[in-house]
């Protein structure tokens, strides 16, 4: 069974969010999430899909296979 590091994912998606000056709403509005759902990632409580992660990853130009590995998915 695959454990899923949700602070691990949340801390790295909040860096990579930074890293790109992107404010939380910009960067939910660009993924297509609602504002809080992407903050309950970035703070680890939420467990978020791996077509959230996907959509995430393409807002931050990532590869989602980044995310993946963050996510403890792949």
């Amino acid at each position: 069974m695959v454990s899923l590091d949700v602070g691990g994912l949340g801390e790295f998606l909040r860096e990579q969010r930074r890293a790109a000056r992107l404010s939380l709403r910009q960067l939910a509005d660009a993924a297509g999430v609602s504002n809080p759902y992407l903050s309950q990632i970035e703070r680890g409580l939420r467990k978020p899909s791996a077509e959230i992660l996907q959509q995430l990853a393409k807002a931050l130009r990532i590869s989602a296979e980044t995310l993946y590995v963050q996510a403890g998915i792949l």
